[in-house]
């Protein structure tokens, strides 16, 4: 089958620029010095595409590559890569010898399909979901990032990108739709969360836009209804979100071919949960035993540059706090639990002392952007928290006082333009 290949006439010919070849399982080139890596084991899609005039093999597994069909020992390469992945030569031949730039599909793998529309009609898609464990749970939206890793439906996984994952190794049911897998975003995200996002790639056999069709019947079901007021479709994308109540909301969208994107046969599905949690602001325990000890007022008021849903010690200014700043913001001292707090507009921050390295005051001078200074905490186990934003100079004041209660350092590095 390769001897077609051996003295085509078709391949461009082969320069020193660039460099392909074979080992293993594993792709590498070199193009400008730089050398990369396709896992063949997980290629999911190949094009090929003239690009300024010039041909190039697309590739994608875990990220694009684009690799020059004039790279040395390129046409020894892809009818290896043609047998092994049964390419379509003919599509590829011919689009080498277009005039003008174009891109062609020669080869995608085919996914089994991977969900199902149940006959069953359920009302819970609020409520949550359920996993077809044995016996069956259903878990509630308002599960969180800890909680749910103690069920034991599931696990993490990185990528080798670093990105960390939670994959729930069972079938799931979310309303009427049945799922064969889930999963969940869980770089960097607070343990003490419900989790916010769900997602999985939905395939049907046919690997073409059905899935998206099947999915939009299921939570699009009356024609008078415009799929405008959901989202778009257009010819190279179509994307809608549907709204399940109790701010909980899914979203499909499927990419077909244009000269920027690619078809690879699969809807993206995402589920999301937005509800407040707004009972994570409130600390009990500490409202009972706070003791401000010290008090000092900004000489406005500025909010706390931290989110609850990220920062599990973000709460509601005590309400000792609040009586004695008034209408403004501050940070204060509380010898009697070792602590050190600051509060903004409505929320506050507050940190144990030893678990604090030091402060630091960065000002920043207006230049193409506007100036501004940053009040940072850095704590002992190499995190940092934005504490405040204001003017330049702003907080400078504040340093000796703060140095002073939490026996820290407070660092004031030098200005520098904001370009």
């Amino acid at each position: 089958m390769l001897d077609i290949f051996k003295h085509s006439p078709f391949f461009p010919p082969e320069n020193n620029k660039s460099k392909i070849w074979l080992d293993g399982d594993q792709l590498f080139y070199r193009d400008n010095g730089q050398q990369e890596q396709v896992s063949l084991t997980k290629l999911r899609y190949a094009y090929i595409e003239l690009l300024g005039g010039e041909p190039f093999l697309f590739l994608f597994e875990d990220h694009q590559h684009y690799i020059s069909a004039k790279s040395k020992g390129f046409s020894k390469v892809y009818p290896i890569l043609s047998q092994q992945f049964g390419f379509h030569d003919s599509i590829f031949f011919n689009t080498i010898g277009q005039q003008e730039d174009c891109k062609a599909k020669i080869w995608i793998r085919l996914e089994d399909c991977n969900y199902k529309i149940l006959p069953e009609s359920y009302a819970d898609d609020d409520e949550g979901f359920e996993v077809y464990t044995e016996p069956s749970q259903f878990i509630s939206w308002d599960i969180t990032y800890a909680a749910i890793e103690r069920l034991g439906i599931g696990h993490y996984y990185t990528t080798a990108y670093g990105t960390r994952y939670f994959k729930i190794d069972y079938p799931v049911r979310v309303g009427s739709l049945w799922l064969k897998q889930l999963e969940i975003y869980c770089d960097n995200i607070p343990q003490h969360l419900a989790v916010q996002e769900y997602f999985s790639t939905l395939y049907d056999s046919s690997n073409t836009d059905k899935s998206y069709q099947d999915l939009r019947s299921l939570w699009l079901d009356d024609d008078a209804y415009d799929p405008e007021d959901y989202g778009y479709e257009r010819e190279d994308q179509c994307y809608l979100s549907f709204d399940f109540g109790k701010q909980i909301s899914s979203s499909i969208c499927y990419t077909y071919d244009d000269e920027t994107s690619y078809d690879d046969g699969g809807t993206s599905l995402h589920f999301y949960n937005h509800r407040d949690y707004s009972s994570l602001l409130e600390d009990p325990v500490y409202e009972k035993t706070i003791e401000v000890s010290d008090i000092l007022k900004l000489k406005r008021k500025l909010d706390i540059q931290q989110n609850y849903r990220h920062n599990a010690a973000v709460k509601h200014i005590p309400a000792a706090v609040n009586i004695q700043l008034g209408k403004s913001s501050g940070f204060w001292l509380d010898k009697k639990n070792n602590k050190i707090g600051f509060a903004g507009k409505e929320t506050s921050v507050t940190y144990v002392m030893d678990d604090i390295d030091y402060f630091e005051i960065q000002n920043i001078l207006p230049a193409k952007g506007h100036g501004y200074a940053l009040l940072l905490v850095y704590l002992k186990t190499g995190k940092y928290d934005y504490l405040y934003e204001a003017d330049t100079y702003e907080l400078d004041p504040y340093a000796q006082q703060l140095e002073t209660w939490s026996g820290k350092k407070v660092a004031i590095p030098e200005a520098y333009y904001n370009c």
